[in-house]
């Protein structure tokens, strides 16, 4: 806590629980939800989240809990309740240093570390890094049973997708460092692991077949992200510092970062909650940014988004249930899935059922300048060119809009120009969510899917597109459909634009724009 403010310090940097109890940080209490994680009919659990997102904390959380450090829970749900602060051996490893295409020495580096740390002797021999593993369980299990931690367990993986000749040796050197767990389950308490995104037991898992996968349950929805009665609770003071900051209301603020950090819900019937890193950034520099940007994005998703243009105009709104189901295959990965376990999109309800959707504007325009960044090798050049888009749609110019356009075209790398009107939609939408308007691509009505739904404060303008056809029959189309009635009756300015993309020009070469009568509200 700082001298110059009466409420605790943001946990900005760290992810180690001692440090931040110890330092006086901000602690939103997870330890409920935490003890119902770590009930002794849960021996082996999984769980994935996106970056961010609190993962390495929860580790540290449970590091400091098995090891009976009451202290440092002070004040905490758990502190109060029957827990027995029964030491364990905890074995705690993260993944994410081991950089190498050599894990196997990483690993072996990683466990001599791990028998200093418990003062034991290392085994003589040419031992495997998986049989070091389970001879240092199996030494520790004879005072009391052991506690395993494995943060970020997929990081080797990840760290390597663009080496595709490396990863079955990852694999099967993971498939058998995790195996030992199965191997040592009479000598294990718990065991813990997590990462971004969900392997399939028989790729890294196989061994491990009682490994129970929380990612998706109700019950545990909320172990990672603040919810709204969380905001409530420990961050209501520093959105009035904000609010007085900005000159704003408290509810005007409430609104703004529910808008830019809320919308993940992470099982159906779950809770939604907020990202945690990004929110509490926003707070402490008092203003609404996109702070998940600043944190590496992965390379492996941006390069599936540029390559998989059959998928690009399916990405939101999809049903939910291939992705929650799904799991992850660098040989033939899933866009959506991999969208949706690295935190791009999430579950919406919607008409009764659940979709996927992005969850909020700063995740939507991370999206935006990750793939632009794709599309063009210099996207800082590409601002002005946005910008003159948005000026130029607000003033029905659409030959100033289309030449603009055409002009964005010209600066992507040739491998990326189109050969349907897939990139150029998805290139428009990007362009769109950068300017702040609500944007929908492949939109369904009862007779069709519209191609580019834009809305703006004072319009509604619906694209659709032809590729070597003619801006008139796309324009044909839209009406034939009567996709603009949908939007009737809500006192916008409606606008229908037909765009022909011409394949080996790879521009677009003719467009018709035509305004429709939109009745007064009431």
């Amino acid at each position: 806590m700082s001298a110059a403010s009466p409420h605790p310090d943001l946990p900005l940097v760290t992810g180690n629980f001692r440090n931040l109890r110890r330092r006086q940080f901000l602690y939103v209490d997870k330890t409920r939800c935490i003890a119902d994680l770590v009930h002794p009919q849960n021996q082996f659990v999984f769980l994935a989240r996106p970056r961010r997102f609190g993962k390495s904390l929860l580790v540290s959380t449970l590091e400091a809990l098995f090891q009976g450090e009451r202290e440092l829970f002070a004040g905490t749900w758990i502190h109060g309740n029957d827990w027995a602060w029964e030491p364990h051996a905890v074995l705690r490893l993260s993944m994410t240093e081991k950089r190498t295409g050599d894990l196997e020495t990483s690993l072996r580096n990683r466990m001599t570390l791990l028998y200093q740390e418990h003062e034991m002797k290392m085994p003589i021999g040419d031992w495997s890094a998986s049989e070091l593993l389970e001879a240092l369980i199996k030494r520790l299990a004879r005072e009391c049973k052991v506690v395993v931690l494995i943060d970020e367990y997929d990081a080797p993986i990840h760290q390597n997708l663009e080496r595709p000749d490396l990863l079955p040796d990852i694999r099967n050197t993971l498939r058998q460092f995790y195996g030992v767990l199965k191997d040592c389950e009479d000598d294990l308490h718990f065991a813990f692991l997590t990462g971004v995104t969900r392997f399939a037991r028989t790729s890294i898992f196989s061994g491990l077949n009682n490994l129970l996968d929380v990612s998706f349950e109700p019950a545990f929805s909320d172990l990672l992200g603040f919810t709204e009665a969380e905001l409530d609770r420990y961050l209501t003071p520093y959105m009035e510092t904000m609010a007085q900051t900005q000159h704003r209301s408290l509810r005007a603020v409430r609104r703004a970062v529910r808008e830019w950090y809320d919308g993940y819900l992470f099982a159906e019937n779950g809770v939604r909650v907020y990202n945690p890193y990004s929110i509490l950034h926003s707070l402490h520099r008092q203003r609404q940014d996109n702070y998940w940007a600043e944190s590496a994005t992965p390379v492996f998703l941006t390069r599936l988004l540029v390559t998989r243009s059959g998928d690009l105009r399916d990405l939101v709104g999809q049903k939910a249930k291939r992705a929650t189901r799904a799991f992850f295959h660098w040989e033939e990965p899933d866009l959506l899935a991999a969208m949706y376990q690295t935190g791009y999109l999430t579950l919406k309800a919607q008409d009764g059922e659940y979709v996927l959707a992005f969850p909020n504007r700063e995740v939507e325009q991370t999206f935006a300048e990750t793939l632009l960044g794709e599309f063009l090798p210099y996207p800082g050049a590409a601002d002005a060119a946005v910008a003159a888009l948005g000026a130029a749609l607000q003033r029905d110019d659409y030959d100033a809009f289309f030449q603009q356009f055409n002009a964005l075209l010209r600066r992507a790398p040739h491998p990326l120009q189109i050969g349907n009107h897939a990139y150029c939609q998805l290139f428009l939408q990007v362009a769109f969510i950068l300017l702040e308007y609500e944007v929908g691509s492949e939109r369904s009505n009862y007779r069709g899917r519209m191609d580019t739904v834009v809305e703006t404060a004072e319009k509604i303008v619906v694209l659709e597109y032809k590729v070597n056809g003619t801006a008139a029959a796309a324009l044909a189309q839209l009406e034939a459909q009567g996709y603009h009635h949908e939007f009737l009756g809500r006192g916008k300015r409606i606008v229908g634009v037909g765009v022909n993309f011409d394949r080996e020009a790879r521009q677009a070469t003719e467009w018709l724009s035509r305004p429709y009568p939109a009745p007064a509200p009431g």
